[in-house]
C-alpha cells in the first residue's frame, strides 16, 4: 500500500521564497520613487492651498497675513499660517521662506512674480514650482528639475 503525501518539499518552498524575494527587490525602488513623487505632488498642492487661504484671510479680515514656509512652529492664527513639505520633499534653497499678503490681497513689497520650488528630496531631480503674481494670484504649478 502506497502512502500519498500532501504538501510541499523544503526545496519547493525555498525556490518559491527566493523568487518572491527577487520580485520584491525589483519592486522596492519603483515603489519608493512613487512615494517621493506622491509627497512632492501633495506638498505642492498644500502650498498652493495655504497661499490661497492666506490671501483670502487677508482680504476678508482686512489685515496682513504672513505664510511661513519650512516651519512646523505653532502659527499665530490671526496673522500667520505655516507650511511644511510632506515626507522627504524640501523647499529648494534660494526659494523665499515667507510671503505676506496685504489686506487688499496683494503681495507685500513685491516687484515681480514670486516662485517657490519644491524638490522631491534633498538631492533630488524632480521639482514642482508654484508661481504667484505680485497681484497675489497663483499663476502656475509646473514640473521641472531640481538641479
Amino acid at each position: 500500500m502506497r502512502h500519498k503525501e500532501n504538501g510541499f518539499t523544503l526545496i519547493e518552498l525555498m525556490v518559491t521564497i527566493a523568487v518572491m524575494a527577487i520580485i520584491a527587490m525589483i519592486a522596492v525602488p519603483s515603489f519608493s520613487n512613487m512615494l517621493l513623487k506622491q509627497n512632492l505632488k501633495k506638498s505642492t498642492q498644500e502650498l498652493a492651498n495655504v497661499l490661497v487661504q492666506a490671501r483670502s484671510k487677508a482680504a476678508l479680515e482686512r489685515r496682513e497675513v504672513t505664510v511661513q514656509l519650512n516651519t512646523s512652529a505653532v502659527a499665530d492664527s490671526l496673522t500667520q499660517l505655516n507650511w511644511m513639505p510632506e515626507g522627504k520633499a524640501v523647499l529648494k534653497t534660494g526659494s523665499p521662506t515667507s510671503i505676506t499678503f496685504l489686506a487688499t490681497g496683494l503681495i507685500k513689497s513685491a516687484t515681480a512674480d514670486t516662485s517657490f520650488t519644491i524638490c522631491e528630496q534633498v538631492s533630488g531631480e524632480l521639482s514642482r514650482t508654484v508661481s504667484i503674481s505680485r497681484m497675489g494670484t497663483i499663476q502656475q504649478i509646473t514640473e521641472g528639475t531640481c538641479s
